[in-house]
C-alpha cells in the first residue's frame, strides 16, 4: 500500500492543477465576456485586457480588441459621413432654392408688369435661362457624384495615349479660350505616352479642371496642360496664373459643396461638385490628385495616371 501513495499524490496534484487551470479560463473567459457585454452597450474604448493568461486566450482577446477597433473606426466613418450627408443636404438646399427663388421671382414680374419693354423682358429671359442652367449643372453633378459614390466598381480601363487625350481636350476649348483672349502653354512630350484609363473619366476629368481654370484664372492671361512621366506614373498639370485659392480653401478644395466662400467672388463661384467628381474619378483610375495655390502667381492641379507600356 505505502508504494502506491506517491502514485495517488501526484495523480491528485495533477487533477488540482487541472481543476485550478479550468477554474481560471472560465474566470478569464466570463471577464472577456463582461467586458465585451460593456462595449457592446456603448463603451466602445474599452478593451479586452487579460495579463498573465495562456496564450490561445491572449489570441483570442488580441482579435477581439482589434475587431473592436475596426468597429469603432467604422463607427467613426460613418458618424462622419452623417456629418457630411447633413451639410450637404443643406447647402444643396440653399444652392437649389437661390436660382428657383430667382426664377420665380423675374417670372412673377413679367406676369404681373404689363409695362415691361421688350428688350427688358428679353433680358429677364436671360437671366432665367442662365439661372435654370445653373440648376441643372448642379442637379447633373450631383447625382453624377451619388452615382460615383454608390457605384465601387472602377470603370473598365483600357491603354490610351495621354497626349492625344490632352489635345483633344484642348481643342475642346479652343472657343472658350478664343473669347477669353488666351493661348494655352502646353508642354508635351515628343512621343507617344501611354496610361492605363477610361476614356470618358479622363474627357471629365479634364473638362472640370479646364472649366475651372477659365472660371478662376483666365484673368491671369495663362493657363497651362502638361504631361511629365515619372517612373510607373504619368502626370497630368491643369495651371492657371489667377486669382489663386488661399491657403484657408486650400485644404478643402475637393470637398463636396465646397465653394471657397471666403475668397472668391460669388459671382464667378461653381457649384461645389466639379472637383469632387474630378477626385473620385481620378481614384477610380487608381491615380491621386493634388493641388497647389500660390494667390496671382501659379495655381496648378496634378493628377497621375497607372503608366501603361
Amino acid at each position: 500500500m505505502p508504494a502506491y501513495i506517491p502514485i495517488f499524490v501526484i495523480l491528485l496534484a495533477v487533477i488540482s492543477l487541472l481543476g485550478y487551470r479550468q477554474w481560471r479560463m472560465k474566470r478569464q473567459l466570463a471577464l472577456m465576456t463582461a467586458r465585451v457585454e460593456e462595449i457592446r452597450a456603448g463603451a466602445i474604448n474599452q478593451r479586452v485586457r487579460l495579463p498573465n493568461s495562456s496564450s490561445v486566450l491572449v489570441a483570442l482577446g488580441g482579435s477581439i480588441n482589434r475587431l473592436i477597433d475596426d468597429l469603432q473606426q467604422n463607427m467613426e466613418k460613418l458618424n462622419l459621413l452623417e456629418s457630411e450627408r447633413k451639410k450637404m443636404i443643406t447647402h444643396l438646399s440653399h444652392d437649389l432654392c437661390t436660382p428657383l427663388t430667382a426664377i420665380m421671382g423675374y417670372v412673377e414680374v413679367m406676369q404681373r408688369d404689363r409695362t415691361l419693354t421688350e428688350d427688358i423682358r428679353q433680358q429677364y429671359f436671360r437671366i432665367i435661362a442662365a439661372k435654370g442652367n445653373k440648376l441643372d449643372a448642379l442637379v447633373r453633378d450631383f447625382f453624377e457624384l451619388s452615382k460615383l459614390e454608390a457605384d465601387d466598381d472602377a470603370p473598365e480601363p483600357e491603354k490610351l495615349n495621354i497626349i492625344e487625350k490632352m489635345q483633344e481636350s484642348v481643342l475642346s476649348f479652343y472657343q472658350q479660350f478664343q473669347l477669353a483672349g488666351l493661348t494655352p502653354q502646353l508642354e508635351f512630350p515628343e512621343r507617344h505616352v501611354y496610361v492605363w484609363g477610361n476614356r470618358q473619366s479622363i474627357e471629365r476629368i479634364m473638362n472640370n479642371l479646364l472649366s475651372n481654370a477659365l472660371r478662376y484664372g483666365a484673368n491671369g492671361e495663362t493657363i497651362g496642360i502638361r504631361v511629365r512621366e515619372a517612373e510607373a506614373r504619368v502626370w497630368v498639370d491643369v495651371w492657371d496664373c489667377g486669382q489663386g485659392i488661399s491657403e484657408t480653401d486650400l485644404p478643402h478644395v475637393f470637398e463636396r459643396l465646397y465653394t471657397g466662400k471666403a475668397s472668391r467672388n460669388t459671382s464667378q463661384q461653381g457649384n461645389g461638385l466639379g472637383l469632387t467628381i474630378v477626385k473620385k474619378l481620378v481614384e477610380k483610375q487608381r491615380g491621386e490628385i493634388q493641388a497647389s495655390s500660390i494667390p496671382n502667381e501659379r495655381t496648378e492641379f496634378s493628377f497621375y495616371l497607372p503608366r501603361a507600356t
